[in-house]
């Protein structure tokens, strides 16, 4: 960790060589969500609000890599072809696990004041993040959610849309989390806002990406044993 530059300074380098203001937050903390935050993948825990809480054969053989939002599209507009209304999903993702020591680890962050700021970047989508960090009291730890935008429609449908187009080779086609997280940077920077570390927690290949931003003295939280821990 970079200190301050005396024990009276009211103001310590940032991880590019800038002066960080007094009371601005000193660091980022970035989190994933699906088998991160929670335990579970939260759209393959969807399937339980389904009629026998599984999909027509024909609806799984659709998904294709790289395009798995597409695929969520189509089972949310078959749930709703089914009767399942946005409540009956919202129920589903309240009652997703948290992660092994994930609401202790959520609490302690919400100790640590403003000099932590809290961000998530997820492929999931917004209704379903929002709904279970609203559900386990921690929603208003996050200053932003990042992830597929997604809210209930005039049918009572639940309208997915991808997060962003970009051109990364390694990403899907609707979410590059290392230029979400780029862009993010960016954006706080205009504010005035420079940290002097990054902490990143993920679990999957999507979240080996965005550690290209990080440099010497961030630090990456891998999910051991899962795709972002094999990939580092």
């Amino acid at each position: 960790m970079s200190g301050c530059l005396s024990v009276s300074s009211l103001r310590c380098l940032t991880r590019d060589g800038r002066m960080a203001a007094q009371g601005a937050p000193r660091f980022l903390l970035t989190f994933d969500f699906d088998e991160t935050i929670v335990d579970e993948n939260s759209d393959e825990s969807i399937v339980r609000a389904a009629p026998g809480q599984q999909l027509p054969a024909s609806l799984r053989a659709s998904c294709r890599e790289g395009f798995y939002h597409e695929y969520m599209q189509r089972v949310f507009r078959h749930l709703a072809e089914q009767g399942v209304r946005p409540r009956d999903l919202r129920a589903v993702y309240e009652a997703i696990p948290l992660a092994p020591g994930m609401g202790e680890l959520l609490q302690f962050v919400a100790r640590q004041g403003p000099s932590l700021e809290v961000i998530l970047i997820s492929d999931a989508n917004t209704f379903g993040v929002e709904s279970r960090l609203r559900a386990a009291g921690h929603l208003s730890l996050f200053r932003r959610i990042l992830s597929n935008p997604s809210a209930p429609d005039a049918r009572g449908q639940l309208a997915l849309r991808p997060f962003h187009a970009h051109g990364c080779t390694r990403c899907p086609a609707n979410m590059c989390k290392h230029r979400a997280l780029g862009d993010y940077l960016r954006e706080r920077a205009r504010d005035g806002v420079h940290f002097e570390h990054l902490f990143y927690v993920g679990d999957g290949a999507n979240d080996f990406c965005p550690l290209g931003l990080l440099a010497a003295g961030d630090v990456a939280f891998p999910r051991r044993g899962y795709p972002m821990h094999r990939l580092i």
